[in-house]
């Protein structure tokens, strides 16, 4: 059964529970398994490249019948009423706050607080959080040996923790996806965070709102210290345009990358992309407590159980399989 991400605060004892039941051994182990062309791919200089840039496209980092399972899975999902009201109480937590987001019990009453936002293009996307959570399929397919290896290889790491899964649906009129930090909204004491951004939709070389990413942006600790995050960064960086990208293909980026993505015109299609969010093992939390709230839902059923400053050691932040070189 899905929930709200109210819901899902309060629900977290639940969450808990599926999480500590055994799993099924022949699933993880077989799923998306890390293939000699991946070993090929991920060279040294493809590991350093992600280091210097902060980003790297991959193409066909899944085969067609992957992708075809990965769509299933997530479709039988998103297409529940009780999903689709699950992303927009999200919205309207950000946009409002969580009392608001609580008092907006169905879509019709979520749609009418946003529908002014909507309307002025202040809304950038819907997000469904963690999918993984409802879904063994899709907790099979984000914690896979596939995604363990590139995450540990371009993060230098020995295993990597999955952090939250994320789908984003871009609807035409959407407006533009601001500036920011993935880590940003993550509670990690860590520089050993990235995202995979994986397109369910191909997204055309222009006017499809594809990510833009401030190249080695990840590396400017000038800018925190003796910049503003809210100012122009116009000519701070180079910019890099993800452009044409297909179901199958991966963009990933490092947790402290800058990306922004462009409004969707309104006459074109839905822009719908899954991410998995991945961190190292030994992480710690950081001591600080709210701020940005987009990320809330995903770790709040969680973060109690955990000290501030301790290593992050849960099972809601489940570790990925060691990989062997």
């Amino acid at each position: 059964m899905l929930v709200s991400p109210t819901a899902m605060a309060f629900g977290a004892a639940a969450l808990r529970a599926v999480y500590a039941a055994p799993r099924r051994k022949s699933g993880t182990s077989r799923s998306f398994p890390v293939t000699e062309e991946d070993r090929q791919r991920c060279s040294t200089d493809v590991q350093l490249d992600f280091e210097r840039q902060g980003f790297l496209k991959v193409p066909a980092i899944l085969k067609e019948e992957e992708m075809a399972t990965l769509s299933r899975a997530i479709e039988e999902l998103q297409s529940s009423e009780k999903c689709a009201l699950s992303a927009l109480q999200h919205q309207v937590r950000v946009q409002f706050g969580a009392v608001a987001a609580s008092q907006c019990t169905t879509l019709a009453a979520c749609r009418k607080k946003l529908a002014a936002l909507e309307k002025r293009g202040e809304v950038s996307f819907l997000q469904y959080f963690n999918l993984h959570r409802l879904s063994e399929e899709l907790r099979r397919i984000a914690m896979s040996p596939r995604f363990s290896f590139w995450a540990t290889r371009l993060l230098g790491v020995p295993r990597v923790r999955l952090y939250q899964d994320a789908l984003f649906v871009k609807r035409p009129g959407d407006g533009a996806t601001d500036w920011h930090s993935d880590l940003g909204l993550a509670p990690f004491d860590t520089n050993s965070f990235l995202t995979f951004w994986l397109p369910l939709t191909a997204v055309p070389p222009r006017g499809g709102s594809s990510l833009v990413y401030a190249i080695g942006s990840h590396r400017d600790f000038a800018l925190p210290f003796h910049g503003d995050l809210d100012e122009d960064l116009t000519g701070r960086y180079k910019l890099w345009r993800t452009g044409s990208i297909l179901p199958g293909d991966a963009s990933i980026h490092h947790g402290w990358t800058l990306h922004s993505a462009a409004a969707a015109p309104s006459s074109g299609p839905l822009r719908v992309a899954w991410t998995l969010g991945f961190v190292a093992d030994g992480a710690r939390l950081h001591g600080a407590r709210g701020g940005p709230a987009e990320d809330a839902v995903s770790y709040e059923p969680w973060i109690g159980d955990c000290g501030r400053g301790a290593v992050v050691d849960h099972p809601m932040v489940p570790l990925l399989p060691l990989v062997d070189d």
